[in-house]
C-alpha cells in the first residue's frame, strides 16, 4: 500500500515533499525605508507572492505595494488601522466609528468639508460606504484612483497623511457630524440587526463579538465629546498600528519615494498596545438555548458549539483541514439540497459553519437552518440527521471524485485568469490579512497538486468525523415571528431527540456523462463580416442564428457570454406576466430531459459551464462567463435548455415553498415598502411593473410556461455576444455545432404590437405609505416622470443632472443637517418602453425630521430649476465619469453592453463611438434646461413611508 496517510502528511508538512517555485530579486528600498519580508511569513514554511513589494518606515509604519494592470489606469490606495470596536471601552462604544467620520471633517491642512471637494475634483466618487469602514478589529480607509498620474497618487497620500495624525476633531464639527452617526445606526438597527446580536450573546457572550459592536450605543453616541475622540485617536492611530496598501499600475520606485515623504515625519506615542482581537470561550460549556421573537424575522436556527483547538497560522497543516473540510461541506449541502428538492420539506436553506484556530484557541462546529414559518421542530432533525449521516457513514468516491473535479479546475483557472485579474482582489487581500500570507496564483495550484493525493474518501470522512462527531452540547438560537414557537427547553429536548434517531448510509449515487454534444449537422455560415472601427465580428448563419464576437485581452482566459431569444416578458399576454417570474426561479432548476438541477451540477463539475436561463422584457435568455476551454460546454448546455428542458415538478415545488413568508414580509422594511407601494401608485395595476397577488404565483407552472414561451424557443430568432479572451474560429465552430445545427428560426424582429406601450398614472402629490419596521425609520422618495433613452445625449445629460442633484444632496442633508446618512438620486430612461423614464430623489431619516428633509430636497430641486450650476459643482459632478473613460473601452462589460446586439441593434454601435466625446460637450445651460424640462414641482410623485402608527403631517 506503501506509505500510510500520516506517514506522507508528515513529510509534507515538514516540507520534504514541497518543491518550492523560484523568487524573483526584490528591488532595495529607498533610503528612508527598510525592506522587510511578506506579512506574516515568519509564521508559516508557505511561499509569500514575489511581485508584492513590503517595506517598513522607522516610525513602524508597514506597506506593501504590487504593480499591477487591471484596470490599466486605476490605482487602489489603502490606510489600514489595527483598531476596531473591539478595542473600545464600556464609555467609548462606537466612537471608532466615529472617528472614521471625522476623519473627513476636518484636519490641520485640510478645513472641515473640504476633504469630499478634493476627493471629486480629483475624480473620486464619494458615497455612504465608499471610502471608509470601521470593523470589530481594523478600520480602513480607501481611495480608488481613476489614473496612475504621479501628481493624483501624491494627492491620495497626503489625504492619507492627514487622515492617519491630523484630523482636528473641532467640537462644532463633531456635533455636526453627531446626527450622521447617529443616523447610520437608525437605518442599521432594524430587526435583522436585533436578531444577529441576540444570537451573539448566546453563542460568544462577554467578548467583543456580543459587546463591542461597530455601531455602538445611543448614549454614548450622543454624548462623547470631542476631546475623548481625540484621545482614543491619539493612542490608536499610530504608525505601528497601520498598513499602507498601493495596487496598481504604478512605478513601485517613485510610490515608496512618496511614503517616505508623506509619512517618515508621522511619530506614534511609543507605548505598546499589544493585540485587541482577544476571545476566549469555555470548551466545556453546557448546552444552552434562546429565543428571539419579532413579527419581521425570518424562522431560522444557528445550532453551534465551540471546541478546543489551537492558533492555526497559514501552513500546510491549515491548508490540508480546510481543504478536507470545504470538500466536505459542499457534499453535505450537495445531500441536503437532494433531499429538498425532491421532498415536500418546509426547509429553505442550511449550510455549515465551521472555523479552525477561532479566538487562536478554539474551533466553532455547527449549522445553519432557515425554514417556513412555524417549521423549525421539523427542519432542525432533517438537517441535524444528514450531517450526523455524514459522521457516521461518511463520504463516497462519486462524491469525493466531483468536489476533486471543481478544486482542479477552480486553482487551474486561477492561474490562468490571474495576469490579469483586478487589482481590488490585490488590495483587498492585503489590507484585510489577518494571519495569512499572500501567495501566488502559480504556488497555490502547486500546492493543492502535492495535497491533492491526500483528498481520500477515508481521510475527508474521518476529518469531517473528527469535528463534527463532537456536536454534542450546542447552543441553539431560533428566530420565529410566533411568540410561542418554542422555549429553550423544548429546543434542546429537540436537538437531543434528534440525535437518538438512527441514520442509514446514503444511498450510492453512478457516474454521470454529459449527454449533449449532438444538435445535427453543423450549420453553415450565410454572413461573416466584421465593424471595422470596433473590430466587432458578426456572423449569422444559414438558420439565422446571429454571432457576435469581440476578441479582447482583458480578461486572461475568460469569455463572457450573452443568449437573447426573441419574446421575452412582452410576448406574453398581460394576463401571463407572473409566469416572468416564475421562469426567471424555476426553468434552469427544472434541469434537462436527461438530468435534474443536481445531476447536471454533477456532470458539468470541473467546467465554469453554468445552468442560467431568464426572462428580460424583449427576450428569453441569460448571461455569464467562462474560462475559453469551457465554451463549448456553455453553449451545449443552452442549446440543451432550449430543445430539451426538463421542466421538473420539483423546481414548481422549490419556487413556491418561500412565497408565502416572501409575501408576508412585503412591508416589513422602509424600503420593501416603498418599493411595493411606488410601483403601484404609479402604475396602477399593470402587471408589467407591479409585484403580481400571491395566488397569480402559486397558480403558475410549467404547462402555462409551456404553452407561453414554447414557440420562441422553438423558433424565435437567436442572437449570441462573445467578448473576451475567445479564438474567432473556434467560436464559430461551436456556435455552428450548437445552435447553429437547429431548425431555422425566425430572421424578423418580434413584433410586440403595443405591448411596449405604458404610462404612469397622474396620481401626482403626496402619498404616505406605511411600514412595520423600527419606529424611527423612515424612507422617502420623490419622482417625477421623464422619457425613454432614444435622445443619447438628453440621457448623458439627464444622469450629469443626477449627479449633481447627489452632491447637493449630500450637501444639505447629511453635511448640513446631519438629518440623514446618506442621499442619492438617479435617472432611468428606458430602451423598451417609448416615453418611459423617470428620474428620482430618495434619503432616509427619523419621521421627527420628515419637515427638515422636505424643506432641503425643495431646496436643491429649487435651485436646480432657478439657474446653471456653479463651475466647481459642475466639475465636480462630471469628473468621474470623465475619468472613467480612461478605462471605459478596456473592460469587457462595456463591449458586451454592445457586442449582445451588435446586429440586431447597430444603432447602440454609434452611442458607444460618441459617448465619451459628447458627453464632455455637456454644458451647464444644458443641464439647468433638461431640469427645467422635467423637474415640474406639480408633476412629482412624493412617497413618505412612516411607521404604522404614525401619522403622516
Amino acid at each position: 500500500m506503501g506509505k500510510s496517510f500520516a506517514v506522507i502528511a508528515l513529510a509534507l508538512l515538514s516540507g520534504t515533499l514541497f518543491v518550492a517555485t523560484p523568487v524573483s530579486a526584490v528591488p532595495a528600498p529607498p533610503s528612508g525605508a527598510t525592506r522587510t519580508s511578506p506579512w506574516n511569513s515568519d509564521s508559516t514554511e508557505l511561499e509569500a507572492d514575489s511581485r508584492i513589494i513590503y517595506g517598513r518606515l522607522p516610525n513602524g509604519l508597514r506597506y506593501a505595494i504590487r504593480r499591477n494592470e487591471r484596470p490599466e489606469n486605476q490605482v487602489l490606495v489603502r490606510l489600514a488601522f489595527e483598531f476596531g470596536s473591539a478595542a473600545e471601552a464600556d464609555d467609548e462604544q462606537g466612537l471608532a466609528h466615529f472617528i472614521e467620520h471625522m476623519a473627513f471633517n476636518g484636519s490641520t491642512n485640510v478645513p472641515e468639508g473640504e476633504m469630499v471637494r478634493i476627493l471629486e475634483r480629483l475624480g473620486l466618487s464619494f458615497g455612504a460606504d465608499t471610502n471608509a469602514s470601521t470593523g470589530f478589529v481594523r478600520t480602513q480607509y480607501k481611495l480608488d484612483l481613476p489614473k496612475a498620474d504621479p501628481a493624483l497618487i501624491e494627492r491620495a497620500l497626503f489625504l492619507m497623511r492627514e487622515t492617519a495624525s491630523e484630523v482636528t476633531f473641532d467640537p462644532d464639527a463633531v456635533d455636526r457630524e453627531r446626527g450622521v452617526v447617529i443616523a447610520e445606526m437608525r437605518d442599521r438597527e432594524n430587526f435583522g440587526f436585533q436578531r444577529n446580536r441576540a444570537a451573539s450573546e448566546l453563542l460568544y457572550p462577554d467578548s467583543y463579538f456580543s459587546t463591542r459592536y461597530p455601531i455602538g450605543k445611543l448614549e454614548v453616541l450622543q454624548s462623547a465629546s470631542a476631546d475623548k475622540m481625540k484621545a482614543l485617536y491619539r493612542k490608536y492611530y499610530v504608525p505601528d498600528r497601520a498598513r499602507l496598501v498601493i495596487v496598481g499600475p504604478v512605478d513601485p520606485k517613485a510610490v515608496e519615494r512618496e511614503i517616505i515623504r508623506k509619512f517618515s515625519s508621522w511619530q506614534g506615542s511609543g507605548a505598546a498596545l499589544g493585540k485587541i482581537d482577544r476571545c476566549g470561550f469555555d470548551n466545556d460549556r453546557p448546552a444552552k438555548a434562546a429565543f428571539f421573537n419579532h413579527p419581521e424575522v425570518n424562522e431560522a436556527l444557528n445550532i453551534e458549539q465551540i471546541v478546543a483547538d489551537k492558533k492555526r497560522a497559514d501552513t500546510f497543516e491549515r491548508a490540508l483541514l480546510d481543504l478536507k473540510m470545504g470538500m466536505a461541506a459542499a457534499i453535505v449541502s450537495d445531500r441536503i439540497s437532494r433531499k429538498s428538492r425532491n421532498k415536500d420539506i418546509p426547509l429553505l436553506s442550511s449550510g455549515l459553519s465551521f472555523a479552525a484556530g477561532f479566538c487562536d484557541q478554539h474551533a466553532r462546529i455547527g449549522m445553519t437552518i432557515s425554514g417556513k414559518d412555524g417549521s423549525w421542530d421539523t427542519v432542525l432533525p432533517i438537517v441535524e440527521q444528514m450531517v450526523r449521516q455524514a459522521v457516521e457513514h461518511g463520504f463516497s468516491e462519486p462524491e469525493i471524485s466531483e468536489q476533486i473535479k471543481r478544486y482542479d479546475a477552480a486553482f487551474d483557472n486561477a492561474v490562468k485568469s490571474e495576469p490579469t485579474s483586478v487589482s481590488s482582489s490585490f488590495a483587498n487581500e492585503l489590507t484585510n490579512l489577518d494571519e495569512d500570507i499572500v501567495t501566488s496564483a502559480d504556488y497555490r495550484l502547486l500546492l493543492w497538486k502535492q495535497l491533492r493525493p491526500f483528498m481520500t474518501k477515508q481521510a475527508i470522512s474521518q476529518e469531517f468525523a473528527n469535528w463534527y462527531g463532537r456536536l454534542d452540547r450546542p447552543r441553539i438560537f431560533l428566530s420565529s415571528k410566533k411568540a410561542d414557537a418554542a422555549t429553550p427547553e423544548a429546543l434542546l429536548a429537540a436537538f437531543a431527540e434528534s440525535r437518538k434517531q438512527p441514520v442509514a448510509a446514503p444511498a450510492e449515487r453512478t457516474a454521470l456523462e454529459w449527454g449533449y454534444s449532438d444538435f445535427g449537422p453543423r450549420g453553415a455560415v450565410a454572413e461573416d463580416e466584421r465593424i471595422a472601427d470596433l473590430d466587432i465580428r458578426t456572423i449569422r448563419f444559414a438558420n439565422n442564428v446571429r454571432l457576435n464576437i469581440k476578441r479582447t485581452d482583458f480578461e486572461k482566459d475568460r469569455v463572457r457570454w450573452t443568449l437573447r431569444i426573441d419574446g421575452g416578458k412582452l410576448s406574453m399576454p398581460h394576463s401571463d406576466q407572473p409566469l416572468g417570474m416564475f421562469m426567471d426561479s424555476a426553468f434552469a432548476s427544472g434541469g434537462l430531459g436527461k438530468y435534474d438541477i443536481d445531476d447536471l451540477r454533477v456532470v458539468l463539475a470541473g467546467t465554469t459551464a453554468s445552468p442560467g436561463f431568464l426572462s428580460a422584457p424583449t427576450y428569453f435568455g441569460g448571461a455569464g462567463a467562462v474560462v475559453a476551454k469551457d465554451l463549448e460546454r456553455q453553449m451545449q448546455l443552452l442549446t440543451a435548455y432550449v430543445t430539451d428542458p426538463g421542466y421538473r415538478e420539483n423546481a414548481v415545488r422549490l419556487f413556491r415553498r418561500p412565497l408565502p413568508e416572501f409575501y408576508a414580509k412585503l412591508d416589513a422594511t422602509p424600503g420593501s415598502a416603498l418599493a411595493l407601494g411606488q410601483a403601484r401608485i404609479m402604475n396602477g395595476d399593470d402587471p408589467r411593473f407591479v409585484l403580481p397577488p400571491l395566488e397569480a404565483l402559486l397558480s403558475a407552472d410549467f404547462d402555462k410556461l409551456k404553452a407561453a414561451i414554447g414557440g420562441q424557443l422553438k423558433s424565435g430568432g437567436i442572437e449570441i455576444g462573445l467578448v473576451g479572451d475567445v479564438d474567432e474560429a473556434q467560436a464559430i465552430d461551436i456556435v455552428a455545432r450548437t445552435f447553429g445545427a437547429l431548425p431555422e428560426r425566425s430572421g424578423k424582429a418580434f413584433d410586440f404590437g403595443d405591448a411596449k406601450m405604458s404610462s404612469f398614472t397622474s396620481t401626482y402629490g403626496t402619498h404616505s405609505l406605511y411600514h412595520r419596521g423600527e419606529a424611527n425609520q423612515l424612507s422617502w422618495r420623490r419622482v417625477w416622470s421623464t422619457t425613454d433613452d432614444s435622445d443619447f445625449r438628453e440621457e448623458q445629460t439627464m444622469s450629469l443632472l443626477a449627479d449633481i442633484a447627489r452632491i447637493r444632496l449630500i450637501d444639505e442633508l447629511r453635511e448640513g443637517l446631519g438629518a440623514t446618512y446618506g442621499a442619492g438620486a438617479g435617472s432611468d430612461m428606458s430602451d423598451v418602453y417609448p416615453g418611459r423614464g423617470t428620474f428620482t430623489i430618495s434619503t432616509s431619516g427619523d419621521p421627527k425630521d420628515l419637515e427638515k428633509i422636505e424643506t432641503a430636497v425643495d431646496k436643491v430641486v429649487a435651485e436646480l430649476l432657478a439657474g446653471p450650476v456653479a463651475s466647481d459643482l459642475f466639475e465636480r459632478a462630471r469628473k468621474p465619469t470623465l475619468e472613467s473613460y480612461a478605462d471605459w473601452k478596456k473592460r469587457n462589460a462595456t463591449w458586451m453592453d454592445i457586442v449582445d446586439e451588435a446586429q440586431s441593434a447597430p444603432d447602440r454601435l454609434q452611442r458607444f463611438r460618441i459617448s465619451e466625446q459628447q458627453y464632455r460637450a455637456i454644458t451647464p445651460q444644458q443641464v439647468w434646461a433638461a431640469a427645467k424640462r422635467y423637474l415640474d414641482p406639480a408633476k412629482s410623485y412624493t412617497f413618505r413611508v412612516l411607521p404604522k402608527g404614525v401619522a403622516a403631517k
